[in-house]
């Protein structure tokens, strides 16, 4: 123990006495460990640890929503369940007003029975009863831990409380835990009645696959076993009500564990991330185990005289790791408080749709990786030392410094020293990172270069929701629109508004639709288009281009006026196979879902890239309508949309004061939301690629540097004998070239095999792109050899003399 303690303030000593080489060393093992500690916390809460529900490995999902038809009938006849039940696929925003300032809340509907499935417990007050789900049984719900503690001030009498949810009463039953996030992140309010969707039509319902089916498995069954059952169960439905939209059998659906469902979008985009990360920290690693050899190296004479007088080999190893541990710790605690920050900035993120974030956290499994890695990461930089420590013989070392003969001299020049392979290994890994961040960012290029089929700049959006007793009939919500939006066209910097029923890249509803004339198709045979219920504005206002007949007017949203619609470029398309040749579609008829009465088409506009920039547009069919409960407020404007936020805002609160507006954005905001991840995994792997990338060109300037330092003797004697100044540089940057070429192809071959990891992320460009690949291999061998020739030319310009009396 009084030799390890020894130990310690030695290294103690040798740090103090080079504070550049510690401070620097500590930094970068910080941001390292910080680094990757802070990811592992997201793999470890999002993908590695259970859910935090009773046997979580029995919950199942349905991949595909069902309709309320076949949702009773598979609860009556499956058997496979110890709790089955289904909620409402969409997330409602509801307006709670009445008491305080007017708020907009995220609400869940669910079924009664969907704590006692989960296996959670309120924090206060109880569970949904049976009754409470039946149509026409009293409005009650549970609010969030979160919701309870600012509005409410975590009043312990809350249950009971009765408060006005969307112009409905509510009696308050319950608190749910602040980290309970089923079954969407950032709930408010969960209520019941799954089916009784605000933004869809009463008449609709029962054929809309809007319910999510999810469930707890009896001990006995298997998920293989109840897969079997569904099936046989879906083919008997199918049978029963043939041409429903959740009835056909060629549409693939399974069960999957909840979990599954939960991650499995975000899963490969979490690992690659972690997998970049540890790139990184290996980079560091050798970075830093380049500095340690070199450091080894200059203190060959030291570690020659304490074996002469004694020490042994176990000894000098013992001090090195001590030294190196020393350095790993200093650095694993300052890059635990930088994970630390980083966890805090992920938790509160939006850009990014990431499940379980309330599960996020420094746990003791995160801490004890971080300890972990931490003394890996010493114990690794304490190793490299010894490849000078135990390669040569000490006392032969200090014999021959005796009679003169330099350290250069003695020591055995190589091609490929271990400085030289750590320095390829680093230039190796920083070129993957490289490859892969180029990769993204020539998609983000392309992505943003696509055209979405309108003009998204000086647009300024926000969600409206409707209380359904204030406004109860589609004329108090036609009034409504058609004053707001009459408001706001007369607001200075405005050019005009409307409404529609969803944006572009944030979700879409759907409508089986066909041609009126002709054999009546079956529902699920019908092509689903996008439905968007649009005020006569709507298309004035996105800049969407009429390729033919005429936009809305004010005389179609009449309910005396015939029915008509507008359809995309790619419904034309799907109907007249020869358009823009052969039959016009102006004038035509086409039938939505059930509805018997056709509606004319009026216009063709151009195609819409409704659910992403990088999806293809899709059917799509806009009808005439200023009845909208739940509506999206477009403004366009000639100044900053930004702007007109609050004077518009104030419009909506003077028209109604219990109204309350939410997700104010400009829509450019809208697209890049919708981008988060993919923007977001690019500028990570973008600044990875950019400081690992420096490390190694510093490591490799670092090598060359010592390299001549060391060679000193041997330039000077080859300038006595008549090598010119051009001979001496290239001698030197050849060195510098041929280890960033080896780099340059190991990296690539390296990129090349982890290239499909990145495939789902690339748009329009190819996961082995030639163009990347050689490009950023000739650019990263181009400042390689720049780095080189820095030391290159101080050593073509070294005087013999001086050269040869060098030690």
């Amino acid at each position: 123990m009084t030799g390890l303690i020894q130990d310690l303030r030695y290294a103690v000593r040798q740090l103090r006495k080079n504070p550049g080489f510690a401070l620097f060393a500590i930094a970068i093992t910080a941001l390292g460990i910080g680094a990757t500690t802070a990811m592992f916390s997201v793999i470890h809460a999002v993908l590695l640890k259970p859910l935090a529900y009773r046997d979580p490995d029995k919950l199942v999902l349905l991949t595909k929503g069902i309709t309320p038809v076949r949702f009773d009938e598979m609860k009556a006849a499956s058997h496979s369940y110890d709790g089955l039940g289904a909620y409402a696929g969409v997330m409602e925003q509801m307006a709670l007003s009445g008491s305080g300032t007017p708020q907009v809340l995220n609400v869940a509907r669910v079924p009664a029975n969907f704590l006692q499935i989960l296996g959670v417990s309120p924090v206060l007050g109880r569970s949904f009863v049976a009754d409470e789900e039946k149509t026409g049984a009293p409005a009650v719900g549970m609010i969030g831990e979160r919701l309870w503690r600012q509005r409410f001030g975590a009043d312990p009498r809350i249950a009971g409380k009765v408060i006005n949810l969307a112009g409905v009463p509510h009696t308050i039953i319950g608190v749910l835990p602040e980290q309970f996030q089923f079954p969407f992140a950032g709930l408010d309010m969960w209520v019941t009645k799954s089916s009784e969707l605000l933004q869809i039509s009463p008449e609709s319902r029962l054929i809309s696959p809007t319910l999510r089916v999810f469930g707890r498995l009896r001990q006995d069954v298997s998920i293989q076993q109840a897969n079997t059952e569904l099936a046989v169960l879906k083919g008997q439905y199918a049978a029963a009500h043939p041409g429903m939209l959740d009835g056909k059998l060629d549409t693939p659906e399974r069960l999957l564990p909840l979990k599954e469902n939960l991650v499995s979008d975000i899963r490969a985009k979490l690992w690659m991330l972690f997998g970049a990360v540890g790139l990184a920290l290996l980079i560091v690693c050798a970075n830093l185990g380049s500095l340690m050899l070199a450091r080894a190296a200059s203190r060959t004479r030291e570690f020659a005289v304490r074996a002469a007088i004694g020490a042994g080999r176990s000894r000098i190893v013992r001090q090195l790791l001590v030294e190196s541990l020393l350095l790993a710790s200093f650095g694993g605690s300052i890059g635990l408080a930088l994970a630390a920050v980083g966890v805090n900035a992920i938790g509160s993120a939006t850009v990014v749709d990431l499940p379980r974030t309330a599960e996020i956290h420094l746990d003791f499994t995160v801490l004890g990786f971080a300890l972990a890695l931490s003394t890996i990461t010493g114990v690794v930089l304490g190793l490299m030392p010894l490849l000078v420590v135990l390669k040569p013989n000490l006392v032969e070392f200090l014999r021959a410094n005796a009679e003169g003969v330099t350290t250069a001299q003695y020591k055995t020049r190589t091609p490929f020293s271990p400085r030289h392979l750590l320095v390829a290994g680093q230039l190796a890994l920083s070129l993957v990172l490289l490859i892969g961040a180029s990769l993204l960012l020539k998609s983000l290029v392309r992505l943003n270069r696509v055209d979405p089929g309108f003009q998204p700049d000086h647009l300024l959006t926000m969600r409206i929701s409707l209380s359904a007793s204030r406004y109860d009939t589609p004329a108090k919500q036609a009034v409504f629109h058609e004053q707001i939006v009459e408001r706001l066209e007369s607001l200075p910097g405005v050019r005009s508004a409307a409404a529609s029923l969803t944006l572009p890249f944030t979700g879409w509803a759907g409508v089986p639709v066909q041609l009126a004339t002709g054999q009546s198709i079956k529902l699920n045979e019908r092509p689903i288009s996008i439905l968007q219920l649009v005020t006569p504005d709507y298309f004035r206002t996105m800049k969407i281009a009429m390729k033919r007949g005429r936009e809305f007017n004010a005389h179609d949203i009449l309910q005396s006026a015939p029915l008509v619609a507008i359809i995309n470029e790619g419904l034309a398309r799907h109907f007249w196979p020869e358009y823009p040749k052969g039959p016009d579609p102006i004038g035509q008829h086409l039938l939505m879902g059930r509805n018997p009465q056709p509606r004319e088409i009026v216009g063709v506009a151009a195609d819409v890239r409704q659910q992403a920039k990088d999806q293809e547009p899709g059917y799509g069919l806009y009808v005439p309508s200023v009845s909208i409960p739940q509506a999206v407020v477009i403004v366009r404007s000639n100044v900053d949309p930004l702007l007109l936020a609050g004077a518009v805002q104030k419009q909506i609160l003077e028209m109604d004061p219990e109204q309350p507006v939410s997700d104010v954005k400009t829509m450019d905001e809208v697209a890049e939301d919708s981008e988060g991840q993919r923007r977001l995994i690019t500028r990570l792997l973008a600044g990875f690629a950019g400081a690992t990338t420096l490390l190694a060109v510093i490591g490799l300037y670092a090598v060359i540097s010592y390299s001549v330092v060391q060679r000193t003797k041997e330039l000077g004697i080859r300038q006595a004998l008549g090598a010119q100044r051009g001979h001496i540089l290239s001698l030197i940057v050849g060195q510098g070239l041929l280890l960033s070429i080896a780099g340059a192809v190991v990296g690539s071959c390296a990129a090349l095999a982890l290239s499909r990891f990145l495939k789902s992320l690339l748009f329009q460009v190819s996961a082995t792109d030639p163009a990347i690949f050689i490009g950023i291999s000739l650019l990263f061998v181009i400042v390689a050899v720049l780095a080189s020739y820095i030391p290159a030319r101080r050593a073509a310009k070294v005087d013999p003399m001086v050269a040869l009396r060098y030690e």
